[in-house]
Order: C-alpha cells, then structure tokens, then sequence
C-alpha cells in the first residue's frame, strides 16, 4: 500500500474545473513535484491534499486512512510556503519551537529536537535572530526546520524557493533535496520551474490544465514525454513536422527538408502519419558542411551562457538550436557553413 494516495480527486467552482479526475500515490520516503505552468492546477491539488481546500470528488488517504473530511491540523503533514510565513515577533528558535509546544512536547525534548534541526539546516548560530534580520534563504531554512519539527508523515512544499535570488535558490534546492532523505519524510513539492524539478524529484508528475499529462522518472519525462506537451515544456526542444515515408525502413520526410530522416522510432507509424518530431540541443552534432548524412544549414545566433554556448542553425526554412561545451563552439562563429547532424535514436516522435 502506498503512503499517500489521491483518488479520483477533482475540483470544480462553479463552471470551471480546476482539476480532472486525478490519481496519485507516494511511496514512503518518496519526493514527487507537480510540475506546470501557472494555472495547471499544481496548487490546489497541494492544498487539496494539505486540507486547505475541500476537493469536489475523491479521497486524499494517507496510510490507508481516508482523510478527506479532516481539518488541516489533523492530517500529520507539514507546510512550506513560498511567502516564508515566520512569524515576526518571534526568533527563529521560537518559529520552529511553535508546533511542538502547541503539541505540548516538553522542554527537554523539545530542546534536543531544535539542536538537531538547526544542526541540519546550517543555523545553529542564527536560533536567537528575528525573521527580520536573516536572508531570505535563511528564513525558508526556518520555515523548513518548523514544519519538519512536528515529525510529519507527509512534507508539503509549495514554490517554496520562486522568491529567491538565483544562487540562493540552486543551493537551498540542495539542501532541501539532503534534508528530505536525511529524514526520510515523504513530500509533494510544487513548482513551475523544470530545472528545479529535475534535479530534486524520484518523480515528475507533469500537469496540463487539470490533469496529469505524465507521470515519470526526471529521465523519463526528459528522454521519453509521452505527449507533445511534455516535450515543450519540459527543457528545451526544436520541434519539427514530419511525416512517416516509409514505415519498413523508418523513414521520415521533414517538412523542407528535400532528404528523407532516418528515425527508428517511426516503425510503428503507419504510411502517411503525421508526426512531430523533437530533437534537444545537446543532441545535435556540427560539422563540415558536406559531412555524410549531415544536413546543410548557416549559423545565424549565438549565445553564451556560461559553461555552453547555444547556436542558432538555419537548416532550409527551420531554425535548430544546439548546445556546445566549452571551447567547442568557437569553431562555429556567426555566418558559418555547417553540417547538422544527429543519431536516430536521439529522437523523439510522438504522433499529431
């Protein structure tokens, strides 16, 4: 039996449905992101789960018991927000110390908890300071050691790291990631952002107005999106119109392109379907114009971002985008006679 399970769970106000039907389960120790653009309906599936919002059909269990009809506080879960919430007359000890002494857990164990959890998130030196005189970063620490100081079954985690300074955020999104295994607390941690998604989740469950559209491994969502959704969203991808030419062979004709493509993934497709087929950037290769089996085409954009630069290609009427390490792209300056090319196996085809 998993942990925590969403069943048929729904929302609808008045004429709008803010989500479909969804199911969802966390293993014990699991961390599963909902991941989606702002309106997907990320958000309220969190609070429906939390208990903030009551759902208009299905069943939130947590260990098998339906907690569908209790109130937040009785649920065993801990809550982070994106606001930080602390509360401001009080240090940071005291924020963290706030839900156990509500429990009534007594002085002394209490004490040894709170060394504990400030060990674990770095502040052991920072306990007597007000919310107003830490970071933002050192506040979401904060915010973080309070709701896992009452032991919660589940840690709910909403965009809890969007207000944060770029470098900040990278490394608190670690620390999460090693608090989170450290305690071996299962969450549900909600963002809009894929990179943050990727590196911290065993799971991705990746959300289109109201419904799950996949559910997956980080490498499953980026490597094999079930729908053309998925593939756009999540990453960076240049997608193309195709058609299957030959199914036998696994042949496709590109839109432009005079040359048919050899992709193995267009066996299955009958002769005649439309496909739209995705490439990332990392998977195009550069080359001598002429190469064998290379397409021809001008680089016409460059753009460094630090430990890559991104080059634009313009291959007949399309527009491909190719990320190079390092030094490598300073064979390829503005203007640049290309080859492009790239492995079979290196495409994703998902039907139109």
């Amino acid at each position: 039996m998993s942990h925590l399970t969403v069943e048929n769970v729904s929302k609808t106000y008045a004429s709008n449905t803010a989500l479909y039907p969804i199911n969802l389960a966390l293993e014990q120790g699991e961390l599963i992101t909902l991941l989606g653009p702002s309106g997907c309906g990320k958000t309220t599936l969190l609070r429906i789960v939390a208990g903030f919002t009551a759902p208009s059909g299905g069943q939130v269990r947590l260990g098998g018991r339906d907690l569908t009809q209790l109130p937040a506080a009785r649920r065993q879960m801990g809550m982070v927000f994106q606001a930080y919430s602390l509360f401001p007359n009080l240090s940071a000890e005291d924020n963290v110390r706030f839900g156990l002494k509500v429990r009534g857990v007594d002085k002394a164990a209490s004490q040894q908890k709170l060394n504990r959890l400030f060990e674990m998130i770095g502040l052991s030196d920072m306990r007597q300071r007000f919310p107003h005189q830490l970071s933002g970063g050192q506040q979401q620490r904060v915010a973080l050691a309070r709701a896992l100081a009452i032991e919660p079954q589940v840690l709910l985690l909403d965009e809890p790291l969007s207000a944060l300074d770029a470098q900040v955020r990278l490394n608190l999104r670690d620390e999460i990631r090693r608090v989170q295994r450290e305690t071996g607390t299962t969450t549900l941690f909600v963002t809009h952002d894929q990179e943050e998604a990727l590196a911290i989740s065993d799971r991705v469950a990746v959300m289109q107005q109201g419904r799950v559209a996949q559910l997956g491994t980080p490498e499953d969502i980026y490597c094999r999106p079930a729908t053309p959704f998925v593939a756009e969203f999540v990453g960076t991808a240049n997608c193309l119109d195709a058609v299957v030419t030959d199914p036998l062979r696994g042949l496709i004709t590109v839109e432009g392109w005079a040359a048919p493509i050899l992709v193995d993934a267009a066996r299955p497709y009958p002769l005649g379907q439309r496909l739209k087929l995705y490439l990332r950037p990392e998977e195009l290769r550069l080359g001598a114009e002429d190469a064998p089996g290379s397409l021809s085409g001008e680089v016409s954009d460059r753009r460094f971002l630090g430990s890559l630069t991104r080059l634009s290609v313009r291959v007949g009427p399309h527009i491909l985008v190719t990320d190079l390490q390092g030094s490598a792209a300073g064979g390829f300056p503005l203007g640049t006679r290309v080859g492009v090319s790239f492995s079979p196996l290196a495409a994703q085809i998902l039907a139109v």
